[in-house]
C-alpha cells in the first residue's frame, strides 16, 4: 500500500530532484526487502476478520504473533472457509482458495494453486481441513 503510493509519487512527479528520487528509490527498496507492505496487508486482514472493539490492542497482539509467524490461527482460517461455504456443504470450490488467500494477503493465480495442490484439487472442491491446510501452508511460505 505505502510502497504503491511512493511508486506513484516517484513515477508521476516530474518536479522531484535527483536527491529526492534517490531517497524514494531507497525507501522502496527498504519496503520491498523487509516486506513491509505485506505486513500491513496481513495486519489489516487480521483486523477486518476480528472486527475487535479494541483495534489497537488487536494490532499489537497481531504484531507479537507475527514475530512467531502465527498472525492467523486455525480458527481464523476456518471462519474464512465458513464464509465461502454458503450452502453449508462442508466443501468449497477451488476459486474460494484463491479468494481465501487474498483475504490473508497472498496473491496466487488459480493455475498456480491447481499446479501446487493438484492431488487435493482433482475432485474440484476442498473440505474445511484441506482449505485450512492450504491457507496455513501458503501463509507460512510467504
Amino acid at each position: 500500500m505505502s510502497s504503491q503510493l511512493l511508486e506513484k509519487l516517484f513515477q508521476n512527479n516530474p518536479h522531484l530532484n535527483e536527491i529526492q528520487r534517490d531517497h524514494i528509490a531507497e525507501t522502496l527498496q527498504y519496503l520491498e526487502k523487509h516486506k513491509i507492505s505485506l505486513l500491513f496487508e496481513e495486519l489489516l486482514s487480521q483486523l477486518i476478520l476480528e472486527m475487535s472493539n479494541q483495534p489497537r490492542k488487536s494490532l499489537l497482539d497481531a504484531l507479537k504473533n507475527y514475530k512467531n509467524n502465527q498472525l492467523f490461527e486455525t480458527g481464523d482460517y476456518e471462519v474464512i472457509f465458513e464464509h465461502f461455504d454458503t450452502f453449508n456443504n462442508k466443501t468449497v470450490k477451488i476459486n474460494s482458495i484463491k479468494q481465501g488467500l487474498q483475504i490473508i494477503g497472498i496473491t496466487k493465480s488459480e493455475e498456480e494453486i491447481m499446479k501446487k495442490y493438484s492431488a487435493i484439487l482433482k475432485k474440484g472442491f476442498v473440505n474445511k481441513n484441506e482449505f485450512v491446510d492450504i491457507l496455513k501452508s501458503e501463509f507460512s511460505q510467504r
